[in-house]
């Protein structure tokens, strides 16, 4: 007997849905992960994890971020501290920033409440945590934003683009990415590798 899985809501107050990662939490910038919002956290839970991932690289997904027995919380801060580390896509504990050497890139955050505590170690890699997870999730949800060269070139070109999103402010810059349209990223050709 299957159980019903309910869906959590991830926000930023950084960016929004398939907009733009500023330029601070990537490796451009100060390479700090960004604040995410969880809402709908349900009763019960014991935990919580993350896993950040990019499935727009030339080799197939890269995971750029594994976090696991986070204290059930409604956000996950920046530059966090919260959590146990596991391993990302380059062998090491922590948040890796968004670094793609061409085009846009797709950034997915994956949040699970959980009903239990993982009986993991930390540096323990994603296959282990998703294994761990398994038949004890109790919520999950998802938030994709996008990081590359396109996306600047989106804002303006040259260091004026540049400018633009490290400098002009986080409303400022949701605003632009609404107004050009994300949907645009959306049916943009094959992001190159």
């Amino acid at each position: 007997m299957a159980t019903q899985q309910n869906t959590l809501i991830v926000s930023s107050p950084e960016f929004i849905e398939e907009g733009a990662i500023p330029v601070k939490f990537t490796c451009k910038g100060e390479g700090i992960n960004p604040t995410l919002t969880i809402d709908q956290v349900p009763e019960g839970t014991q935990s919580m994890a993350l896993i950040m991932e990019d499935p727009d690289t030339a080799k197939g997904t890269f995971t750029h971020w594994v976090l696991f027995d986070i204290q059930p919380a409604n956000s996950i801060g920046e530059n966090s501290g919260q959590g146990v580390s596991g391993l990302n896509g380059h062998g090491k504990m922590g948040y890796t920033p968004p670094c793609p050497p061409s085009g846009v890139h797709r950034y997915y955050f994956h949040v699970y409440a959980l009903k239990e505590s993982l009986d993991l170690k930390p540096g323990a890699d994603r296959s282990a945590v998703e294994e761990a997870m398994a038949g004890h999730i109790l919520a999950s949800g998802t938030l994709m934003a996008r990081y590359g060269a396109g996306m600047e070139a989106a804002k303006g070109s040259g260091a004026e683009g540049s400018q633009a999103v490290g400098n002009e402010g986080k409303q400022e810059d949701r605003t632009t990415v609404d107004e050009t349209g994300a949907g645009a990223w959306t049916t943009d050709k094959k992001v190159q590798h």
